[in-house]
């Protein structure tokens, strides 16, 4: 009879030593590619420059797609949340919950991705380039996508000082435009803690210009403060 193992598990702690010291999960190395697909899929076609008949038939393609896709079921990802703040989540549940995130999660189709470079308890830093599909004015990157990625960006400095907790306030400052199709460069750091209260603040840059500075508050959930 060969020995039973049990599968690893981890904690809210353990998401980043997870993320880099185990391998994809197999189904997830496929979610990924579908991901990458769509993700260039709408960068190369927005604004493209084609004719009507070439339109039609992509959109025949792309309609035929959907249909054989269909509606298939969705996995609810709460009871893996709840798995790990319990430490009982296992790689498929850290998968099912954070490569889904709407900035930098490699499934997910819309996220903005982010090559992070250094995340330690001094703060994060991360390479990204961002397409005309986030243009707000014309060669720059829509105000609110900035704000939604520095929301997620700050937040990772939390979470790479190992702390937990909820945006409670984001401003954002706009200093300069930051282009499309350029790379960009995003940071940020703790500066202090005050009780439940986390101060954190950050940026984005275009080379050595700081574009966008970034401050809030995040929030310890009371049963950890």
């Amino acid at each position: 009879m060969s020995e039973k193992t049990t599968e690893k598990t981890y904690g809210p702690f353990e998401l980043r030593s997870a993320y880099h010291s185990e391998p994809v999960p197999d189904d997830f190395v496929q979610r990924r590619r579908i991901s990458a697909a769509i993700r260039t899929l709408s960068e190369r076609l927005i604004r493209v420059e084609a004719d009507e008949a070439t339109l039609t038939g992509w959109a025949d393609q792309l309609e035929a797609l959907v249909d054989a896709v269909g509606l298939p079921e969705r996995r609810d990802s709460r009871e893996a949340n709840r798995k790990l703040f319990t430490g009982a989540a296992t790689i498929g549940d850290l998968y099912h919950m954070m490569d889904y995130d709407p900035v930098g999660g490699g499934a997910n189709p819309i996220a903005p991705q982010i090559d992070w470079t250094r995340e330690d308890q001094d703060g994060v830093e991360g390479a990204l380039w961002l397409g005309q599909q986030y243009q707000g004015p014309p060669g720059r990157v829509h105000g609110g996508v900035v704000s939604w990625i520095l929301d997620a960006v700050l937040s990772r400095a939390m979470h790479a000082s190992f702390r937990l907790g909820v945006t409670g306030t984001l401003n954002i400052r706009y200093m300069a435009g930051s282009p499309i199709e350029e790379a960009l460069t995003c940071r940020a750091h703790i500066v202090r803690q005050e009780g439940r209260k986390i101060f954190i603040e950050g940026g984005i840059w275009h080379g050595e210009t700081q574009t966008v500075h970034a401050e809030g508050v995040w929030l310890t959930p009371k049963s950890l403060g």
